[in-house]
């Protein structure tokens, strides 16, 4: 059986949603589509003002399609916890 599902990969958007979601737009990711996959490669937080935008957004995406890799921001901010 053939793989249909496209994967989009990003990584460092350190809390800045409106960028995140403009590249995702511009690479042709759709929220809607089950076949795409968003990849995060780490630092998904930290300097941006919009880590409640970027939460909410990759959390509104079905757990089966969005990939969280923890990058060294999120090994400083467990590390401060």
């Amino acid at each position: 059986m053939e793989n249909k599902n496209k994967y989009f990969v990003v990584s460092d958007i350190h809390g800045f949603a409106t960028e995140l979601k403009t590249g995702l737009k511009k690479a042709g990711f759709q929220k809607t589509n089950k076949n795409h996959i968003l990849i995060i490669c780490g630092d998904i937080f930290d300097r941006g003002s919009q880590a409640i935008e970027v939460y909410t957004y990759i959390n509104s995406l079905p757990k089966n399609r969005r990939i969280l890799v923890k990058g060294n921001h999120e090994e400083l901010f467990l590390e401060l916890l």
